[in-house]
């Protein structure tokens, strides 16, 4: 019985030749919604509005009733004005540096294959890791103590997520990549769930055979933990489309692309993500889309952040509010940093 193993093609032998122009071909476009953002920072928005809002009727007031206290209505004006201004401006700053998108910002790929002499055809895998500027989770208290296991972890608040790509080859001939044929996609499903909705499924991968992505039916994000589904849910599904609108499309090119290097591995923190890296399905067995793939590692980050709330919040469990995490947030800094060892 040939025994059949998943081999990585060295990222450094890939630039500049035939595999390069297969991986950047084959690396499917991500169509995203431009509403996936920091939830709390339209409140600072609202708040903004609110407080001017204040000061022009109070400001019409004033002038409509044209206030003479002995000499002290301009004094009185003055400090009303700088209290408006010291509130509002902070808040409106606040909420031009919390409105950010979370993106496709850079995409790597890695290419594996399966090589027998006893075999005809080979088998490639083209695996791909989306990069997006940031994950906002929908509970505003959790988001705030992910972020800070991110940066304690992992020094940074990107999120990686994976697409699989599935080839045969014809051939013994991996130069020949003219013989390649496409035969599917694998990636977490999150079909028709709430974008908003905090309960992800994330044990959920499913395959999808290429002719899944013929015409304009592009992968596309689920939710706000990056899970992926297809355009065509996107339709079926009429609140998502068009309350998350608009929606945009990465198409990836050879600046944004790039092969997923050691080092590049070791500033992304890739051993603290618990990404499974190896392809997870086996073309040579049988049937693809009988075959599955299920991890006890993919809930791990949001399990650490929810045990470390549980943890350091224990007797204000019940009344967690944004505060109570900024005044312990140095408690989790140094919980994180004790525990990612153990991990």
């Amino acid at each position: 019985m040939v025994d059949y193993t998943w081999k990585l093609i060295e990222p450094e032998s890939i630039k500049g030749t035939n595999l390069e122009h297969f991986a950047l071909k084959n690396a499917p476009p991500i169509l995203y919604t431009k509403n996936d953002k920091e939830i709390f920072s339209t409140n600072y928005l609202i708040y903004f509005f609110f407080i001017i809002g204040f000061y022009l009727v109070f400001l019409s007031i004033w002038t409509f009733l044209g206030f003479n206290i002995g000499g002290f209505e301009f004094f009185s004006f003055t400090i009303i004005t700088v209290v408006v201004i010291t509130t509002a401006v902070p808040l409106l700053i606040l909420y031009i540096r919390g409105n950010v998108y979370n993106k496709p910002i850079q995409s790597y790929y890695e290419l594996y294959e399966v090589l027998s002499e006893t075999n005809e055809n080979v088998y490639l895998c083209l695996v791909v890791y989306p990069c997006y500027s940031g994950k906002s989770h929908p509970d505003e208290v959790f988001n705030r103590v992910y972020k800070i296991y991110q940066e304690s972890v992992l020094s940074n608040t990107i999120d990686i997520t994976q697409i699989e790509v599935y080839f045969k080859n014809n051939t013994m001939n991996l130069e020949n990549l003219q013989a390649v044929e496409r035969i599917g996609y694998f990636f977490k499903y999150g079909e028709r769930q709430q974008f908003y909705d905090e309960n992800t499924n994330r044990d959920v991968w499913r395959f999808f055979k290429a002719d899944k992505s013929s015409g304009d039916n592009f992968i596309s994000v689920a939710n706000w933990d990056h899970l992926y589904e297809w355009k065509e849910d996107l339709v079926l599904d009429y609140d998502k489309l068009h309350q998350l609108a608009p929606w945009i499309i990465t198409r990836w090119d050879n600046l944004s692309l790039n092969p997923l290097t050691r080092a590049i591995k070791e500033e992304l923190k890739f051993d603290k993500r618990y990404i499974h890296q190896l392809p997870k399905l086996k073309p040579w067995v049988g049937d693809v889309s009988s075959q599955e793939y299920k991890s006890d590692l993919e809930h791990h980050d949001l399990e650490n952040v929810q045990r470390a709330i549980n943890t350091i919040l224990i007797d204000n469990i019940s009344d967690k509010n944004l505060k109570l995490i900024k005044k312990n947030a140095k408690k989790f800094k140094s919980y994180f940093i004790e525990n990612r060892m153990v991990d």
